[in-house]
């Protein structure tokens, strides 16, 4: 039986969707992080990491999206558990009103990805020493096999927790889900040389599309 984890992020910012420039924006975010660990040149805390071999390019999925729209709107403060998909969850508090939700997709995936920087990423193969080190979004951005991610935003209101602070929820849900125990995040290996059956190498960026 595979065993897989999932990480919500605290980070201090009615219905609502990304938008279609939104959703590029995120689509960007992932593919730039996984476009340079595939090439060899990404860096996490002053360490590079070596190229990778099965990097998939991803894209968005309309079908995650809806699922992950759907549990933000319920703004809960834990995980939906929903079976076959990998979840990242950011929360941020304003006391500010909230004019752009894309801007806070953004600011999810560099908390994200952030990770990497504060923490470091010491293994490639994902186990409880890994887990503990707190990268766990991190690693379900970068996860080789997740090629599609669907995300939802949803601004939340006031939070009597937070000081009365405004409250914005976003959820990214990624199929098929990565952060697997006991595996590899990614190959290691000559860029591309590895793309899963059905890819091809965009040469541009050196993941699998």
């Amino acid at each position: 039986m595979q065993t897989f984890l999932v990480w919500a992020a605290l980070c201090v910012g009615a219905f609502a969707q990304f938008s279609s420039s939104g959703q590029q924006d995120i689509i960007n975010a992932h593919n730039t992080l996984r476009s340079k660990i595939a090439k060899g040149t990404y860096v996490a805390k002053g360490t590079q990491k070596p190229a990778g071999s099965n990097i998939r390019k991803m894209k968005w999925d309309t079908s995650v999206a809806t699922s992950a729209q759907n549990y933000a709107n319920e703004c809960r403060s834990s995980h939906s558990g929903v079976a076959g998909l990998g979840e990242n969850i950011y929360y941020y508090w304003t006391s500010l009103p909230v004019t752009s939700l894309d801007k806070i997709g953004l600011k999810a995936c560099a908390a994200w990805e952030k990770e990497f920087q504060d923490y470091g990423w010491k293994s490639n193969l994902l186990d409880m020493n890994l887990v503990k080190t707190g990268i766990g979004h991190a690693t379900q951005m970068a996860w080789a096999d997740s090629y599609l991610v669907g995300c939802g935003v949803k601004s939340c209101g006031k939070d009597s927790k937070k000081y009365g602070l405004n409250r914005v929820v976003v959820v990214c849900q990624y199929k098929p889900q990565g952060n697997y125990l006991t595996q590899n995040i990614y190959q290691s290996g000559t860029t591309c040389s590895a793309c899963p059956s059905g890819t091809s190498c965009e040469k541009s960026t050196g993941l699998c599309a």
